[in-house]
């Protein structure tokens, strides 16, 4: 590599890109090809890309190998789920900023550019999402996120955003340490994208989209949590611990009620709240086991902003104030992470 190389090099921008995958190895191939097709790559940045696989089989690996070589990173967690393959990548990876994107994402040309821009314009935020499309269903070309229940807010020329969920998201690897990662004891199979999400807020660590940016949601069986029968019953036991684990059972939560019944009622209507109390009958062991897990993780928490969960955006003089504290907190990370 000769000198300008190497000082291009040095100006770059570094991503890794952190895939977990479980079956589904040809859509897991596409979604890499639309990577590597990414505008600006070895150009403006760098990227590597981590495919964390908990398939029973060899099928996903034998396919990134005979595709890519040594191009792409493959590894397996400790044990199977989404949060600990999302947590294995990052463990792994060497570059500042992290990108996690499902096996089913493409992303667009812009995309990778557009979000490592938005980070660099808006100081005060520690993670992002794009408009994530539907793709290869009845639904195709409409928004799977963000959805009308989805609040945002506009403040400081940043569209805020209570939640990011796990179909993709950019982030500073230092933030994402500093908050403890996914939780991988109660929210390993589902859940996990809005547990991170409210710990990201109680940190003083906000949240944005970048409406510039598109992501395809192209939708294939198979995935990992793709099989669950009833999936209502697992939405149910979710609300239960998060709403526990952040304390929205000591004081009113109003939209986090609201969000439970619209959310139940897209199931079955008529029966939403039996919906409701079977899921938890279902997953009672469960539940059980999760609470003294919860139990000793609060003992610990120690936030700088009590937010609850799903009311983040209840409490504007809160939310404000998170906000303005952001940059100050995010400057000597983003100077390490950016080219700038």
């Amino acid at each position: 590599m000769g000198r300008k190389d190497k000082l291009k090099q040095k100006n770059m921008d570094k991503i890794s890109v952190i895939i977990p995958a479980y079956k589904r190895p040809n859509q897991t191939a596409r979604t890499i090809n639309h990577l590597f097709q990414s505008n600006g790559l070895n150009e403006k940045f760098e990227m590597e890309v981590i495919v964390s696989d908990c398939t029973e089989d060899e099928s996903v690996k034998n396919k990134l190998k005979k595709n890519f070589g040594e191009r792409v990173v493959y590894t397996r967690p400790q044990k199977p789920g989404v949060a600990s393959n999302k947590n294995q990548g990052a463990k792994i990876a060497k570059n500042p900023i992290l990108i996690f994107a499902d096996s089913d994402m493409e992303v667009e040309k812009e995309t990778l550019l557009s979000c490592i821009d938005y980070l660099k314009k808006h100081p005060h935020v520690a993670a992002l999402t794009t408009n994530i499309v539907w793709r290869g269903n009845e639904n195709e070309g409409d928004l799977d996120r963000p959805r009308d229940e989805d609040r945002l807010i506009n403040y400081k020329d940043t569209d805020f955003t209570e939640f990011i969920y796990s179909r993709f998201k950019v982030t500073y690897k230092e933030v994402f340490e500093k908050v403890g990662g996914y939780d991988e004891t109660v929210f390993n199979m589902r859940g996990e994208g809005s547990d991170l999400s409210t710990r990201y807020w109680r940190a003083g660590f906000p949240l944005a989209y970048n409406f510039k940016a598109k992501v395809h949601h192209h939708e294939i069986d198979e995935g990992i949590g793709s099989t669950a029968k009833n999936p209502e019953w697992g939405v149910a036991k979710d609300y239960l611990l998060l709403g526990y684990k952040y304390d929205n059972y000591e004081e009113e939560s109003n939209y986090f009620a609201k969000t439970i019944s619209k959310n139940m009622e897209n199931y079955d209507p008529d029966k939403s709240h039996f919906r409701i109390l079977q899921g938890i009958a279902k997953n009672y062991k469960l539940v059980s086991e999760s609470k003294k897990i919860i139990d000793k993780q609060k003992e610990k928490m120690n936030p700088e902003f009590n937010f609850n969960f799903m009311e983040v955006f209840s409490n504007k003089e809160k939310l404000k104030n998170c906000i303005d504290k952001a940059e100050e907190k995010l400057k000597p990370i983003r100077n390490k992470a950016l080219k700038i």
